[in-house]
């Protein structure tokens, strides 16, 4: 028989077991994979940065796939931040060296779908 603290000790154990499982679920986004003629796939990686985005688009290709091996066939990245690329780039890191000078946190300006990575691909 469980006794309250062990009851309570349970019933902890369980929820941060869950919280932690969720929380995984979301660090590993995948995108929508639609199915186009001849056994080929378009999925779209949304990322804070390119790498990010590509990423995104190549983990849903490899879960679509599952043994089999993706391969691209064509790619497009594209650039949706508020301000031009290179000029968002030079902000940041004027900010992080301001930020690391004064001991402030610098601004991010960039959001989570700054980068989307457009793929076409097949499994083999």
């Amino acid at each position: 028989m469980l006794t309250h603290s062990n009851k309570l000790l349970t019933i902890t154990a369980t929820a941060l077991v869950t919280m932690l499982g969720l929380s995984a679920c979301q660090s590993t986004p995948t995108s929508p994979v639609m199915q186009r003629a001849n056994a080929t796939f378009d999925t779209t990686g949304i990322g804070k940065t390119k790498v990010q985005a590509q990423q995104n688009a190549l983990n849903s290709a490899k879960k679509t796939c599952g043994m089999r091996q993706p391969i691209i066939l064509t790619n497009n990245v594209v650039y949706n931040g508020v301000l031009d690329e290179r000029t968002g780039r030079m902000i940041d890191q004027v900010g992080t060296v301001v930020g690391a000078v004064l001991g402030a946190k610098s601004p991010d300006l960039s959001r989570d779908d700054d980068y989307e990575y457009n793929i076409s691909f097949r499994c083999q």
